[in-house]
């Protein structure tokens, strides 16, 4: 509910002889929903009027009952609130000189008006309104204007809330839970052919690695990729040679290659088996190999360190002189640490003095 004593002026139309003058008054509000308040108000002008009869000096009185429609939120300020109002009434005016009766007249009025919240119990208003009575002489009417200014009290706090407040904004909906992908690959499990692919690793629309060159062997475990169709492939996607064994170490054996006693030189008669591993990789543009230098237990740790390291290094150098490029070599020694059989006959001894070699990416 609200309180608002006003004052302002009023200009009276031309017609009526009246002289415009300052009127007081008191209005009634209650709001019936968030934005719409009904407003009875009572206002009196100490007004004069000549007339042939001689000069009417006496108040006219304006009784109103409007609707106000407040426009809470449009402004920048949310304690500035405009709003429009409407509505019907009565004015009342002497109508003899010497006050022996009373002329009154429906009116009806619309117009705007403005509040600014000092805090949710008090502000201050403005109205200007356009005034119509009605005088039942011919169908004739009256336009007038009206402009208050006054102070609102409210009682309760409803106005406030329902006026200046601004509009509730709907909390966001939360986004729906994307379906499950326990791999974390971009493929959901519900269509995913492969539901355990390691970080990282790229795959096809099924979920599934790559297999760039279709030998059966995914991409980020192919030692070998570019292996022409239809090669037959090892484990680690390389060619496998048709003149090498291929160990249970993952490893090639082109063949016995022979050193003299305790050094790194190649003995003649082993070039024809390290031209077969020549040949494999000429015809095998994209494989690169590790050759591994072996050794038995016979001798020091450190010599035979050294030896197996040498003798891989006379292998790779023997291969880059046949025209194999250097960067698809390398070469390292392992000395007497991965025996391919016992130490303890002259038979085992003699399987351990090998060269090996062993795809890498």
């Amino acid at each position: 509910m609200t309180v608002s004593p006003f004052f302002g002026r009023f200009i009276f139309d031309s017609d009526l002889n009246y002289n415009n003058d300052t009127i007081v008054g008191l209005g009634l509000g209650y709001h019936l929903s968030r934005d719409l308040a009904a407003e009875l108000s009572y206002g009196r002008i100490d007004a004069t009027r000549d007339t042939p009869a001689g000069r009417v000096e006496g108040p006219v009185d304006l009784y109103r009952l409007e609707g106000l429609y407040h426009l809470g939120g449009i402004t920048p300020c949310e304690n500035v609130v405009p709003y429009l109002a409407a509505g019907l009434g009565l004015m009342s005016f002497d109508s003899k000189p010497e006050g022996g009766g009373r002329d009154n007249d429906f009116a009806a009025d619309y117009g705007v008006g403005l509040k600014y919240f000092v805090n949710p119990d008090v502000a201050f208003r403005a109205d200007i309104r356009h005034v119509v009575n009605f005088r039942g002489e011919g169908d004739t009417s009256n336009h007038n204007l009206l402009y208050t200014f006054g102070i609102a009290l409210l009682f309760g706090g409803g106005e406030k809330a329902a006026a200046a407040e601004p509009e509730a904004v709907p909390a966001p909906q939360p986004a729906p839970a994307p379906p499950a992908d326990s791999d974390g690959d971009g493929v959901p499990d519900s269509r995913d052919a492969c539901p355990s692919t390691p970080r990282g690793v790229s795959v096809d629309k099924n979920g599934c690695p790559l297999d760039s060159d279709g030998d059966g062997v995914y991409d980020y475990l192919d030692k070998c990729p570019g292996t022409p169709a239809g090669a037959k492939v090892d484990e680690g996607g390389c060619p496998v040679p048709e003149k090498a064994e291929l160990t249970q170490r993952g490893t090639y054996s082109f063949g016995n290659i022979y050193f003299d006693i305790g050094k790194s030189a190649i003995k003649p008669d082993s070039r024809p088996v390290l031209d077969e591993a020549v040949k494999y990789m000429k015809e095998n543009p994209g494989v690169r190999l590790e050759i591994q230098g072996h050794t038995d237990n016979v001798g020091s740790e450190e010599f035979n360190q050294k030896l197996s390291d040498a003798r891989a290094e006379a292998v790779r150098a023997y291969m880059i002189e046949k025209g194999i490029a250097a960067e698809r070599l390398t070469a390292k020694g392992y000395s007497m640490s991965v025996p391919a059989a016992p130490n303890d006959t002259k038979e085992g001894r003699a399987k351990n003095r090998r060269i090996e070699f062993k795809p890498i990416r």
